[in-house]
């Protein structure tokens, strides 16, 4: 962590040292202070936004010719809350996470921000009893929102009165988020990115650590790419590439996924009031473009856009718009396809880059239920951190987790309660993976 002052609270987990935090480093003691963050999507946008303004300069480094060129390149991004019936751990988290990312980009589009988006509502419907059941659980919670709180509030539509409000027929009501709506994710990357310096076309292969702490980055001929205070790797399905980071490819999963979209003259007399979110989505018109989907693939790597998955979001948009849907084909099709990096747990991976080898030594019998007392605090590679694995979610996960990230090196904790935290941490999958006999040292 990088140290800006004299206070001392922090993310203090006293009986669980494997997830203390990392160990500062005070300001002033480097070459530099800035901040490294590798990776140009949703991810790395957010954490240099939550790091300038908290004053610290960051450098953003993008294989890429332009920044959110892979997951987060979709035109259309749903700013929808992901609510559980249960307020798991990651309904907790998520739903954190939406009321951030809907507070920030009303905040920077009334700052003037060149942010695409529209607050026009999400129209929630359920796919099958089950999802029926989760959303009265979630109408029963939500209830007693505070009039407030206006980013969650929601109410359940009838079937009339969810047609009127989505401007289709649709066979049954739902729960509908008045607040909530769409964003155009690479203006959000673009404008959370514009107080960093951008290095794009450019790939780190090295993080090599310097003896004062921070790292130096190095590009594939070895050369120098800078020194820094520290490193946040934010590269997706890439996060595993670094010597520090390699043993994190066992948990990141890359799902493909497809999203249709047609033209606006397609249907000519078609009116899509705002979203509707069911089994997929479908928008409403984005520069005389509708958009919907989305497949989920975890056996197919390619980005290639093939008829196969079109037709399958035109089956998937037929369970909630069947008359719709017999209007479409492929042929009247565009489309985009992308790779979104999940774990198996479907939380992301945000925090200090444990140091694996270290994690192994310090914690050798955790399976055997001895005294947390008699453990160290747990290891990390200094001043490298990570951010990674929201899936489909990264418009609601990714900019809090740049605060989350940016409040752990400036030793400004975030308030999410600390089993929260935990289950973000990414020593997590360590950690069970010894307490479960599934590795040792």
């Amino acid at each position: 962590m990088i140290k800006t002052g004299d206070g001392k609270a922090g993310f203090k987990l006293a009986d669980k040292p494997w997830f203390a935090p990392a160990a500062p480093f005070i300001r002033g003691t480097h070459h530099t202070n800035d901040v490294a963050v590798i990776g140009g999507g949703i991810a790395g946008a957010s954490c240099c936004h939550a790091l300038n303004q908290r004053g610290i300069g960051t450098t953003l480094f993008e294989r890429h010719a332009t920044l959110a060129n892979e997951a987060s390149g979709n035109p259309i991004g749903m700013l929808e809350p992901y609510i559980t019936a249960d307020n798991s751990l990651a309904g907790r988290y998520y739903e954190a996470g939406y009321r951030h990312s809907s507070n920030l980009v009303r905040q920077l589009l009334d700052d003037g921000a060149a942010i695409e988006a529209a607050f026009c509502g999400v129209l929630s419907l359920p796919a099958n009893p089950r999802d029926e059941s989760r959303q009265q659980a979630i109408l029963d919670r939500l209830g007693n929102t505070p009039p407030s709180d206006t980013s969650l509030s929601v109410q359940y539509l009838a079937p009339d009165d969810a047609s009127e409000v989505l401007g289709l027929s649709v066979p049954v009501g739902g729960l509908f988020y008045r607040d909530a709506g769409w964003v155009n994710p690479p203006s959000v990357c673009n404008v959370l990115a514009n107080q960093t310096v951008r290095v794009t076309g450019q790939n780190v292969a090295q993080i090599a650590p310097l003896a004062d702490g921070g790292a130096r980055l190095q590009a594939d001929d070895g050369s120098s790419l800078g020194d820094f205070g520290a490193v946040i790797i934010a590269g997706a399905m890439e996060t595993s590439a670094f010597a520090q980071t390699s043993w994190i490819r066992d948990y990141l999963i890359a799902l493909r996924g497809q999203i249709s979209c047609f033209s606006k003259s397609v249907l000519g007399d078609l009116n899509v009031n705002c979203v509707l979110s069911h089994k997929g989505y479908l928008t409403p018109e984005r520069n005389g473009q509708h958009v919907f989907g989305a497949t989920f693939d975890r056996h197919a790597s390619h980005t290639d856009i093939n008829d196969a998955d079109h037709a399958a979001n035109i089956a998937q948009l037929s369970l909630a718009l069947p008359d719709l849907a017999q209007r479409l084909s492929p042929a009247h099709l565009t489309g985009r396809a992308g790779l979104r990096t999940t774990t198996p747990d479907h939380l992301p991976l945000i925090g200090p880059a444990p140091d694996y080898e270290a994690y192994l030594k310090a914690y050798p019998d955790l399976d055997k239920g001895r005294h947390y007392a008699r453990y160290s605090s747990a290891p990390y590679h200094k001043d490298v951190y990570v951010c990674t694995g929201f899936g489909a979610r990264g418009m609601i996960g990714a900019p809090l987790a740049g605060e989350i990230i940016a409040g752990q090196i400036t030793e400004q904790p975030h308030s999410l309660p600390a089993p929260v935290q935990e289950a973000l941490h990414p020593a997590r999958y360590i950690v069970r993976a010894i307490k479960r006999g599934h590795i040792a040292p």
